[in-house]
Formats: C-alpha cells, structure tokens, sequence
C-alpha cells in the first residue's frame, strides 16, 4: 500500500481539476457498477462533513482500491484526478467527478459517523452540549441559515459545526 502523501484534508467544494494530489475525507453514499462500451466501472457517491456531495468513478484496472467500499463508511480519499462532471444522467450537482488511478490511496477515517442530539429547551431539566435548537435561535444571528426552513438537514448540519468549532 502506497504512503499517505498529504495530511491536509480539503473540502469537496474547493477542489479542482489543476492538481491530482487532494486529500479528502468522505462517507460513502451510494454504490453501484456500471457498465459502458464494453467497459464496467465501480460508481459511487460521496459527500464531506459539510454535505457537499461528488460522484466518483474508478475503472475495473483499480477495482482493488475501492472494492470494499460500503455505504455509510467515512473513508480518506487521496490522489485522484479531477474532471468536469457532464452528461445528462449526473448523480450529483457538483461541477465535477473524482477518479481512481493508479495512485489513488484509499484510507479508513477515524470518524465513524456524525450523530446529533436535538434538545427541546421547552421541557424542563433538559441540558445538552449543544447550546440552543434550530427554532431557539436569536433574530440578531444574521449569519446563520434560516431557522425556519423546513429543512432539518441544513439545520443539523450548522449544529455539527457548531459543535466541532466549540471543541
């Protein structure tokens, strides 16, 4: 097995085509071959801790790299090329694709999953480490997204870097 190459992990939203030596920590969405001109390939979804997800695709030459991939598992991928995600049946809204190559390192991550703990501050006695819930949120806190969507993943998403930036 190759050699970690590089211990910056960036997010899915800022990498580019210009370099193949990114480094990023992803769960695994989805999972699924398929096959083209002759030619199969190991599909899957990924997405960061921020929830921006990329499509990636690994021929069979790499299968090895990637084969015991399952959903759900947050992995380091590292070495991979970038390209321009187009075609009519895209997986994902990113503007492009990752591929396995030759060089591609595929490592586990420590992380196991994100749980979030809602509290509902109406009740009392109730205590957490998670300091207000999504509707006690102060009218002054601009920055932050609506409150009121009907979106509870963009909320539990602003509770987890809540909590990672408070620790």
């Amino acid at each position: 097995m190759s050699m970690v190459t590089n211990n910056r992990v960036t997010l899915l939203n800022i990498i580019k085509p210009y370099s193949c030596r990114w480094k990023v920590e992803v769960k695994v969405l989805r999972l699924w071959t398929q096959h083209f001109a002759g030619q199969e390939t190991f599909e899957f979804v990924v997405e960061d801790k921020m929830g921006t997800e990329i499509q990636c695709t690994c021929k069979s030459l790499f299968l090895e790299r990637v084969k015991k991939l399952q959903i759900g598992q947050w992995r380091y991928l590292e070495n991979f090329t970038v390209y321009l995600n187009t075609g009519i049946h895209r997986q994902t809204s990113h503007k492009f694709k990752i591929r396995i190559t030759a060089d591609s390192i595929v490592t586990k991550s420590p992380v196991n999953t994100y749980e979030i703990h809602l509290i509902d501050h109406n009740i009392e006695g109730s205590s957490g480490d998670v300091s207000t819930s999504c509707s006690k949120r102060k009218e002054g806190d601009a920055d932050l997204n609506d409150m009121n969507s009907t979106s509870k993943k963009l909320c539990a998403k602003k509770l987890i870097m809540e909590k990672t930036e408070e620790d």
